[in-house]
């Protein structure tokens, strides 16, 4: 029986794409670092974030066979952000089939990787809402506005903010959300301003040995630095 020397050797290549969500403030990419560690702890690959917040590992090929199962966790995180803590666990089966002879599929058993950091110093400046969850790739357009009415000295921000979602489909059955905000990262400004308060302030004036006359006499009130602020006659 002949053997075809020219036949490819079978093989797979795998790009794992996860996705990152900062809350707080827009990131500029590259600010985090994420590993892919095997069964053994070992550190397979590393990626950073981009932008928009999608993190895409270089590919990892497979020749045969197998199953493997991985651990993507956060491994550097900017100083200024809370870390994210959690470690997702991977697995990746090959099998025979496919274009180039071996299949990959790749299964996240837990969840499909969502690293979220959060800005450290704002507690009462971070607006948060609950999870927005996307079911199909696509694009979805939003707009963000406070909805708070003013008073009590303080008036609402009535600008309208777009906020763009790209879900994306990882080509293994995966979705991945990452957040552009086309007029920068969303900053609501509300002001307040207090209205003034006004005092009359009065003393008492007594002549001795002639009869007080009106408007004879004048008075000054001075603040900490010596300037007249107020002046009034006795009347």
């Amino acid at each position: 029986m002949d053997h075809d020397e020219s036949a490819a050797p079978a093989y797979v290549d795998v790009i794992l794409t996860v996705s990152k969500n900062a809350i707080g403030e827009g990131l500029m990419g590259g600010e985090f670092e994420f590993a892919l560690f095997d069964e053994a702890g070992g550190e397979l690959l590393r990626a950073s974030n981009a932008p928009d917040g999608l993190i895409k590992f270089p590919k990892l090929s497979f020749t045969r066979v197998e199953e493997h199962h991985y651990t993507l966790k956060e491994v550097i995180s900017h100083p200024d952000w809370d870390p994210d803590i959690y470690e997702y666990p991977v697995t990746i089966t090959i099998t025979q089939g496919g274009p180039t002879g071996l299949i990959a599929d790749v299964e996240y058993p837990e969840e499909t990787p969502g690293f979220k950091n959060t800005k450290k110093g704002q507690p009462c400046s971070l607006i948060e809402f609950p999870e927005i969850c996307f079911d199909k790739p696509g694009g979805y357009e939003f707009t963000w506005k406070e909805i708070s009415g003013s008073g009590g000295g303080w008036t609402t921000d009535d600008r309208v903010i777009p906020v763009i979602v790209t879900v994306t489909d990882d080509g293994y059955g995966n979705l991945t959300a990452t957040v552009d905000y086309p007029m920068g990262f969303p900053e609501f400004i509300n002001r307040y301003k207090v209205k003034k308060t006004c005092i009359i302030l009065s003393a008492k004036k007594k002549a001795e040995g002639a009869p007080l006359p009106c408007g004879r006499f004048e008075f000054g009130v001075f603040d900490d630095k010596g300037n007249l602020i107020a002046r009034a006659k006795n009347g």
